[in-house]
């Protein structure tokens, strides 16, 4: 007798993982965090490769492409949940207010500067919104099912 048989003859039933879960976990887990990998590194780089923008600007975009490199490094790994995408939120919110706290905008020359924060911070946002939609919809449709856990 095979072992799926003898599963079957015991009353358990090898578990058959959601089709839709999976999808959605890999949409969380993979594609946004390899996004949200990318977009520190454009922010890491940018800075170090034009010299644009004056030391503090760069200090900050390299503590914030660190924080989202990490974070979004650890979701490929591990899986993610609400926490990092609060924490990929919250480094994309600082990054798009970041020049105007640093006052970093004062002079013509550090337009670059202030538009990477801001555009790279705006793109660092939606992607932590859409990848937290992404986990409550996941999580809701597995409440939905009986007995089934979610991956948090």
């Amino acid at each position: 007798m095979s072992a799926m048989a003898i599963q079957v003859d015991r009353g358990t039933t090898p578990r058959v993982p959601d089709r839709t879960h999976v999808l959605r976990q890999g949409v969380h887990d993979q594609i946004l965090g390899l996004l949200m990998l990318a977009v520190s590194v454009v922010v890491l780089l940018f800075p170090m490769a034009t010299h644009d923008g004056p030391k503090d600007a760069q200090v900050n975009e390299l503590v914030v492409g660190l924080v989202v490199a990490f974070a979004a490094g650890a979701r490929l790994y591990r899986g993610g949940g609400v926490w990092s995408d609060a924490v990929v939120g919250l480094a994309g919110a600082w990054l798009i207010a970041s020049p105007f706290v640093l006052d970093a905008q004062n002079t013509a020359v550090h337009t670059a500067d202030r538009m990477l924060c801001i555009v790279a911070g705006s793109v660092l946002v939606v992607l932590s919104l859409v990848s937290a939609a992404v986990w409550w919809s996941d999580r809701g449709s597995r409440k939905g099912s009986a007995g089934a856990s979610h991956h948090e």
